[in-house]
């Protein structure tokens, strides 16, 4: 054990992976809906190990955080934008009121326990579960002129020791109130909220990973004997079913034993074999209108394929799929159906009135032409790729760095955005933009995880490595009043968004508590909700909330460190 303990000392780089793997693992430990998390739990690791009196240069922290905050901006940057711009906006408000409240309530009760820079900034990391601001707030103290070199270290080492004591209720706090308490003190069936809320829409979102064995959209064939659509064109057959809202569409016709690909002007004629696509419901209730339902296999035997595509047609943004279809017609939908729709890498409850903002994934399903044609038209199609954008992604970071490290004075005091916030501001931008010239800048989602988990759990390594040592001597120092201004604050800005969200902003309660915990960027808080609301709708109020909210508390970091000097 003393050559292993050695052999870390001597080498760094190892002790730094041993760190990030046990933080892994311990951020996987589970108690009802509290989850210890990777950041966490490598922070944890990394002050056990850290112990050890670990040295690795600052430099090596600085580009892992800095690639994280690059891929927070770029994961948000569409929505942010556009829920600015569109009917997310009350949303976006809120998000902002709601992050001004709980900086202000962490502020007023840092001041009020007497917490220095560095334990007021990780009070607000942990009591807010926002991990970034441990490295904006750190950025800021290191590039403050006029502080010592033994202060700004004493501050640095002091965040991690607030963020780790307080964030842990900070979680379950929120999640909490969000899915228990808040309901109660509104007096709100959350389950029949949620349930009449998806009256109106009309579907549920499955779990992840896991799929209803009743398949809503099928392709069934038919031999026509049936007199309703004898001799009828293609197209009045198809108008017959759904219309705009449950299509149905003639794929492939057998004629006189040539297997034709048909329009909307093709006549249907008695004996021919037709391959229908759409809505089981509609096909079960109207099949003897078409015929007897035989198996043809070569019929069936074409290509289907299953597409995501970002949304990046500006033609398209807020519009439904209802509205679509309004202007381009139904033959421009022809063998097409939507999968799915993801926000954030959270998946939306699919209904006729949800409009798409710049940046969603729609997931296409259909005869392979026809989504390839389809999904051209909507955006950047994602067709399944290892390989990220490098050139955009270091000279994303690196434009971002040299845009944070322009500064003003105000007074004597030199304000920056720094590099890490340049990073993220960059992310931003940059992500919007490629969301409107999708020619460049794809990052798959394995990738963006990385620079997203990876690159803050590397980053929050670091951290408890070079703090380890002093550590437990904090912790001893202020640990129990630490704690309890954590719970202060995580409770004060729970009800404070509660409350905001009923009555000023009367948002319909089934997406209320999602909306709260998006501002909030507490993945714990959403799962519980939707649990506790045995329901998915919550998350239609959590994805706007949590782009704005995940942008404003990044940049609290450096915010609180200069309402403190």
């Amino acid at each position: 054990m003393n050559w292993l303990f050695t052999q870390l000392k001597v080498h760094p780089e190892l002790a730094f992976f041993l760190t990030l793997g046990l933080g892994y693992l311990f951020g996987k430990l589970k108690i009802g809906y509290f989850q210890l998390g990777s950041v966490t739990g490598t922070l944890i690791a990394g002050v056990i190990i850290g112990q050890l009196g670990i040295h690795i240069g600052p430099d090596t922290k600085a580009i892992f955080f800095m690639l994280f905050l690059f891929a927070v901006g770029y994961k948000v940057g569409p929505q942010f934008v556009q829920g600015l711009k569109t009917d997310g906006l009350p949303q976006a408000i809120f998000a902002s009121i709601v992050c001004v409240g709980g900086l202000l309530i962490a502020f007023g009760v840092a001041k009020f326990m007497g917490f220095d820079l560095g334990y007021s900034a990780g009070l607000l990391a942990g009591a807010l579960t926002q991990s970034a601001v441990i490295g904006v707030a750190q950025d800021t103290i290191n590039g403050l002129p006029n502080l010592a070199a033994d202060a700004k270290a004493q501050y640095n080492n002091s965040i991690p020791i607030a963020y780790a004591v307080s964030y842990i209720f900070g979680t379950i706090g929120f999640a909490w109130v969000y899915s228990s308490l808040g309901p109660k003190l509104l007096k709100v069936d959350l389950v029949k909220a949620c349930k009449d809320y998806e009256q109106k829409m009309g579907q549920k979102v499955d779990e992840p990973g896991v799929l209803s064995a009743r398949l809503n959209n099928v392709v069934r064939t038919y031999k026509v004997t049936g007199k309703a659509f004898a001799n009828k064109k293609v197209s009045e057959l198809e108008a017959s079913f759904g219309g705009q809202k449950t299509p149905v569409f003639v794929t492939r016709i057998r004629h006189e034993g040539t297997i034709l690909d048909p329009n909307g002007n093709v006549i249907i004629v008695p004996g021919d074999v037709v391959a229908v696509s759409g809505n089981r419901k509609h096909l079960v209730e109207h099949e003897n209108e078409i015929g007897e339902e035989i198996d043809d296999q070569e019929l069936l035997d074409f290509k289907l394929e299953m597409l995501d595509v970002v949304v990046t047609n500006k033609a398209y943004f807020g519009k439904t799929a209802a509205d679509i279809i309004r202007d381009k017609g139904m033959e421009f939908r022809k063998n097409v159906f939507v999968r799915k729709i993801t926000r954030i890498e959270h998946e939306l409850p699919l209904h006729e009135n949800l409009a798409l903002n710049a940046g969603d994934v729609v997931t296409l399903v259909g005869k392979l032409e026809d989504v390839e044609r389809v999904a051209k038209e909507i955006g950047s199609p994602q067709h399944p790729t290892v390989m990220s954008d490098m050139v955009f992604i270091g000279l994303g970071v690196l434009l971002g760095g040299l845009i944070g490290l322009l500064s003003f004075n105000v007074g004597k005091i030199p304000i920056s955005l720094s590099t890490s916030g340049g990073a993220l501001i960059a992310g931003l931008l940059m992500s919007y933009w490629r969301a409107t010239r999708p020619t460049f800048g794809q990052i798959p989602a394995a990738g963006l995880w990385v620079f997203d988990s990876v690159g803050l759990g590397a980053f929050v390594a670091i951290v408890g490595l070079v703090s380890g040592p002093g550590f437990i001597a904090g912790i001893k120092a202020v640990g129990i009043s630490l704690f309890l201004a954590g719970i202060a604050v995580t409770i004060l800005t729970a009800l404070f968004s509660v409350y905001v969200g009923k009555y000023i902003f009367k948002f319909d309660p089934a997406i209320l508590f999602g909306a709260c915990a998006g501002s909030m960027t507490t993945t714990a808080a959403i799962g519980a909700i939707q649990e506790a609301g045995k329901s998915k709708v919550p998350i239609l109020g959590y994805t706007v909330t949590y782009a704005v909210a995940n942008t404003l508390k990044t940049i609290w970091g450096a915010v609180i460190v200069f309402m403190l000097l």
